[in-house]
């Protein structure tokens, strides 16, 4: 599975990826999208109670974004894409008049969301996020009427908006912004520097800017990696603060925005993860400039947040989860510790008491997930592995619920809900990783969580996994993914190798390796049981 760019959980590459993920600003950020195979336009709805497209392509895609008027429109295109989706146009209500899919031109698939007369929106609170790579959704604002009433905020009360917002609720307190009162009067004023579903976009006003970039080495003094952009003739703008910096997006650990004379300096220090980055300076509509930052050598959805890779996990108690009316269950009492478990022979047996772990194999039907080296597709690898987990759980004393038990495509909401139905304690979503067919050199273990709790299971499975298997580390990582975030459960999400890497793909193929690994992850399960129930 992977999350992308104006991205959010996996690409068919990474998924970060962080999925971080990528939501902007529409009018605030780039509209650049890197080059992509191609891909179809498989499905689409749009649901008025949640004010919110969701569409599926069946590889990974680079949305834009851009809202036009005359009429007001939200347009969406997916360049490199065909329309195979057999509805094509839907009628809107509430303010929004209608929503319609068509053919751009020969390479693009264009999405036209339709406001009403008399209604807008607030381009800048729109968001466009990927829970995968090829599965997005487009988060629209409250529309507002002339005089700027809440129009759709009354026409839909019951809409969630826990999901509105991924930033932090604290800003890296390593960002700096030094301004000069004496050199604001310059050709360039810097507005704004954004995180964008393609990287970074420093947004300018006035005179096309001139940048000139230098590298520094990590050296004894330093050790860190920096960038500097240099921005002769230019001023900082006075809405440009410390707070307003993105806050350790893609590996960057911090940035330096000042003023030396007549020239601004972006720094920018780069996290242990960073790659290299190069900038094009771009106009992308009258009155939108700047400068793009994109990753030189590496697609973005490979480039994780900074303090993603490595994760503390909490050691303070986890709050236990409010018991369900509909299924109270008794009071536990919590056994004792148990020590380090090996990671072969005899597994551990759970309480005689009733666990329930909800087991979710990643993709099916005819969503294949991450296709690799030699066409191996991710469903092929982890439904077999997910299986094998079920059966050695049961065998433990374990009630077992899968979210899927055929080759079958399941949304993501429902894989949600199957989980809650059973009440059940922890949820494991099993999936394979895969990067650009170009990066054979890209192995290893990856596992996800959101919550505090999510965290503390992350590591026990991670770490007897890695042991018991001798694969490469590509450690524990917070991610928003949304099987992981909508849980009210314990939850993890593990990446069992990469199908695109020289090393795993031979693993994945062979079913006794792959047996091995649901045994690896079943003890991980099975320990974090013991530890906390």
């Amino acid at each position: 599975m992977h999350c992308n760019p104006l991205r959010f959980s996996k690409v068919v590459s990474n998924r970060v990826s962080g999925l971080t993920s990528g939501v902007i600003g529409i009018l605030g950020a780039v509209l650049i999208a890197l080059p992509a195979d191609a891909a179809n336009l498989q499905f689409w709805r749009f649901d008025q109670q949640q004010n919110r497209l969701t569409f599926t392509t069946d590889t990974q895609v680079r949305p834009t974004a851009q809202l036009i008027f005359n009429p007001t429109r939200l347009v969406i295109d997916l360049p490199d894409t065909q329309v195979t989706s057999s509805t094509t146009r839907q009628r809107l209500q509430a303010g929004l008049q209608e929503i319609r899919v068509g053919q751009l031109d020969g390479q693009t698939a264009r999405i036209v969301i339709e406001l009403a007369p008399g209604y807008t929106l607030d381009p800048q609170q729109v968001q466009v996020q990927g829970e995968t790579n090829r599965r997005w959704f487009v988060q629209l604002p409250d529309l507002t009427t002339a005089n700027s009433s809440r129009a759709s905020q009354a026409a839909r009360p019951g809409r969630s908006t826990s999901n509105q917002s991924v930033r932090s609720d604290t800003q890296s307190a390593n960002n700096q912004v030094t301004t000069d009162s004496a050199n604001q009067q310059q050709p360039t004023q810097v507005e704004s520097i954004v995180a964008t579903a393609d990287g970074f976009f420093i947004r300018v006003s006035g005179q096309k800017p001139e940048v000139n970039l230098s590298r520094s080495r990590p050296r004894r003094r330093d050790p860190q990696r920096k960038i500097t952009l240099e921005l002769p003739d230019s001023a900082i703008a006075p809405g440009l603060t410390s707070a307003s910096l993105p806050d350790n997006r893609y590996s960057i650990e911090s940035w330096d925005v000042s003023q030396e004379g007549s020239t601004v300096l972006v720094t920018m220090t780069l996290g242990e993860d960073s790659p290299d980055w190069r900038t094009i300076v771009t106009e992308i509509s009258t009155g939108l400039q700047g400068i793009v930052v994109l990753p030189d050598g590496v697609a973005i959805r490979d480039v994780p947040d900074s303090g993603a890779t490595s994760v503390s996990v909490p050691t303070e108690p986890v709050t236990s989860r409010p018991s369900r009316e509909s299924n109270p269950r008794p009071e536990r009492v919590l056994p004792p510790r148990a020590s380090e478990p090996a990671t072969s022979g005899q597994l551990p047996r759970v309480n005689q008491e009733r666990i329930v772990v909800a087991i979710d194999p990643g993709h099916g039907g005819r969503d294949p997930g991450a296709v690799g080296i030699g066409g191996l597709q991710e469903k092929q690898v982890i439904f077999p592995i997910s299986q094998q987990v079920a059966a050695i759980l049961r065998q433990q004393g374990v009630e077992v619920v899968m979210t899927r038990n055929r080759d079958i495509e399941l949304d993501l909401d429902p894989r949600v809900q199957i989980a809650e139905r059973a009440d059940a304690d922890l949820f494991v979503s099993i999936h394979a990783n895969a990067i650009s067919l170009s990066r054979p050199d890209v192995n290893g273990l990856e596992t996800y969580y959101y919550s505090n709790a999510g965290a503390r299971f992350a590591r026990t499975v991670h770490d007897i996994v890695l042991r018991t298997m001798g694969m490469s580390d590509r450690r524990v990582r917070q991610a928003r993914f949304y099987v992981i975030r909508r849980t009210s459960m314990p939850a993890i999400l593990i990446e069992v190798g990469f199908v695109t890497g020289a090393e795993d793909i031979h693993n994945l193929r062979d079913p006794e390796w792959r047996s091995e690994m649901a045994n690896a992850i079943a003890r991980g399960i099975l320990t974090h049981i013991q530890r906390e129930f």
